[in-house]
């Protein structure tokens, strides 16, 4: 009875699970960050990076990631908290290096992603960065969200069409 119930269950998970979960075309969303690694004392944040990816160009001028998310199906309104933090005991106190960030995306007419993102660099004092009204009018293009010169940080959104989960 035991096999049959397991074979049950193995033909409903390859045949009903996929109908049910069908998926449909989305939108999804991106959204890397990056610091100044120190190697190139030029180095300066382009306003956009053509393509899907995104750490290799930056990568090649002196950057390093520090946070990248994707998320699927984003609907008008969406708020997206991003947040990648290294807390560290230097014995004097504490040190962060990362970033906190919540976007909101509006998909009504023209795109928009506008929010605020804390950048924490070890050694540097918290930066607050307001996003205002961002329009990546392109899939599948980088656009510089934020940038801080003094911290050498700066964030990129990019959105593309995908295959998303039903509803």
């Amino acid at each position: 009875m035991t096999r049959i119930k397991y074979a049950a269950l193995a033909l409903f998970s390859i045949i009903v699970l996929p109908l049910s979960a069908s998926a449909g075309t989305g939108i999804h969303s991106h959204f890397a960050a990056f610091f100044d690694n120190g190697s190139n004392p030029n180095l300066s944040f382009p306003d956009t990076v053509e393509g899907d990816d995104i750490e290799g160009p930056l990568l090649k001028i002196g950057a390093e990631m520090m946070l990248f998310t994707h998320s699927v199906n984003l609907q008008n309104g969406d708020v997206l908290n991003l947040q990648n933090d290294t807390l560290r005991d230097t014995g004097n106190g504490f040190r962060d290096f990362g970033l906190d960030c919540a976007l909101t995306i509006d998909t009504d007419g023209n795109w928009t992603i506008s929010g605020s993102c804390k950048s924490f660099v070890s050694g540097q004092d918290e930066n607050q960065h307001i996003i205002k009204g961002v329009h990546p009018e392109k899939f599948l293009v980088w656009y510089k969200v934020f940038e801080d010169k003094k911290q050498g940080t700066a964030g990129y959104f990019m959105r593309e069409k995908g295959e998303d989960y039903a509803k």
